[in-house]
């Protein structure tokens, strides 16, 4: 006689072993999904920060003359008055372009910029004006008119210096708004000449910090300019 057995449901162990193979898969997918996520959050980033990098290196093209005398009291002080050939080699070294100093700098949402003004009689004045991102306030970026001649004019107008620190300080606070820091330095082999030198845009985000250091861990290059492993920056060169 043929005996026959049926089986009705599923074991124990079967159920386990699907839900094991089951845990697998879903698990795999949620890390796929997070890699996902955290690649289309770099990019947008970097995007960002490629616009960053492209219009801070038109400003800098837009102002080709504006330099300051860095680290001198008040902070940017303007050298149109005097011949850069004119300085002393350690004048030469503090010279800076206006948008790498403001750049660079603290600040954020406003500069003093100082030159000296040579009056009629051939004496000096010093010339300190407050230049901000909004434009509040007596500066030279003010809307308030005069009437000269009849003719409606701007009260005050803009030295080269100041409209650059302006520009500088927009693009400064834009960076600022993504979660970006942006610094300007000059690149790795660049000639050691304050005008018309190669520069290095770095813009760094996620705790890297936009600086060419090779003590500094969190930098996001060495001084040659090398990305240091696992920094979140980008570096670009500009004129």
């Amino acid at each position: 006689m043929n005996k026959l057995s049926y089986q009705r449901g599923v074991g124990l162990i079967e159920v386990l072993v699907a839900v094991l193979l089951l845990s697998i898969a879903v698990l795999g997918f949620s890390a796929l999904q997070v890699r996902a996520i955290s690649a289309t959050d770099e990019s947008v980033v970097r995007t960002k920060s490629l616009t960053i990098i492209r219009n801070l290196a038109e400003v800098m093209r837009a102002y080709p003359e504006a330099y300051v005398k860095n680290g001198t009291a008040p902070p940017f002080e303007s050298i149109l008055s005097t011949e850069f050939s004119d300085l002393t080699a350690a004048e030469r070294a503090a010279v800076v372009s206006t948008i790498q100093a403001v750049v660079s700098s603290s600040a954020t949402d406003s500069v003093v910029i100082s030159y000296v003004k040579t009056n009629s009689d051939d004496t000096k004045t010093t010339i300190s004006k407050t230049v901000s991102v909004d434009a509040t306030g007596e500066n030279c970026l003010s809307t308030t008119t005069k009437t000269v001649g009849g003719k409606i004019v701007p009260k005050q107008t803009c030295t080269i210096n100041e409209l650059a620190a302006r520009d500088a300080l927009m693009i400064k606070k834009q960076a600022a708004d993504q979660g970006i820091t942006i610094n300007i330095e000059t690149c790795p082999g660049s000639a050691a000449n304050a005008i018309q030198q190669q520069m290095c845009v770095i813009t760094a985000w996620n705790g890297t910090k936009a600086i060419l250091d090779d003590t500094d861990a969190a930098a996001c290059a060495g001084a040659n300019g090398t990305y240091k492993a696992g920094s979140q920056c980008l570096i670009s060169e500009a004129y």
